[in-house]
């Protein structure tokens, strides 16, 4: 809040009281607010009100009264994910200096996201910097509703120095029929034979030379057909993200 003073939290030992029913008062907290931040530590991940509290949440989601409600943060090594959590992009505080987390928190907090102008109404894309790399950026694309085809052309005003892509749903050895079209300031992806479906992203990386956020790098983000692209079919082995 100091930081962020548009913002108000709603913290548990600033707001119950002595004698105040603490089920009553976390679910009141949880209902009259327009995110959840949740600290996943070693110690905390396990405790029964952090599980209790993070339910209580998730229906909310589930029953689309707060789509995107639950906000993921991590502190320190976590050995696995609550399984409902684990295809989350979440915030590692770990990884990032203070000014970075506090601005990805606002991000999430606010959706700056959707600034950026998304290809359909059912598409959410955000921006994303690398846990392990501060001059990559990963793009995240989101169905919200409904399978969109996968198929994006990325416009940057600085030179790509590397560039992959992910589909965390595919396990196992696939073969994939791809358009891929690699310039200087721009790079395409497009599966012809997937689709992302809502809970199933899909990812593009893409690295800078240059030292300032890698976000500010992006100038557009467009459906793409693969039309001028190098086609081919690949075999591919996927590996579940942990």
């Amino acid at each position: 809040q100091q930081r962020f003073p548009d913002l108000q939290g709603w913290l548990d030992k600033y707001e119950i009281s002595g004698g105040d029913d603490l089920i009553e008062k976390i679910h009141d907290g949880i209902e009259n607010s327009e995110k959840f931040l949740i600290f996943l530590s070693a110690n905390s991940i396990d405790k029964p009100w952090v599980r209790a509290e993070l339910r209580k949440a998730l229906m909310n989601e589930i029953n689309g009264i707060k789509p995107e409600f639950i906000v993921p943060i991590k502190l320190g090594k976590i050995s696995q994910f609550p399984p409902f959590l684990e295809s989350r992009f979440y915030i590692d505080l770990q990884s990032k200096e203070e000014e970075e987390w506090l601005q990805d928190i606002h991000r999430a907090i606010t959706n700056e996201k959707r600034s950026l102008e998304s290809p359909t109404e059912n598409l959410s894309v955000s921006l994303h910097l690398a846990s392990d790399n501060k001059s990559a950026v990963i793009v995240l694309f989101e169905a919200q509703f409904w399978a969109e085809s996968i198929g994006f052309l990325i416009k940057t005003n600085a030179n790509i120095k590397s560039k992959n892509w992910n589909f965390p749903s595919i396990e196992g050895m696939q073969q994939i029929s791809i358009s891929e079209l690699v310039e200087d300031n721009s790079y395409g992806v497009r599966i012809h034979d997937k689709t992302i479906r809502p809970g199933f992203p899909f990812t593009i990386g893409l690295e800078f030379e240059d030292e300032k956020d890698p976000r500010s790098n992006i100038v557009s983000i467009e459906n793409w057909d693969g039309s001028g692209g190098s086609q081919s079919m690949r075999f591919m082995s996927f590996v579940k993200n942990s």
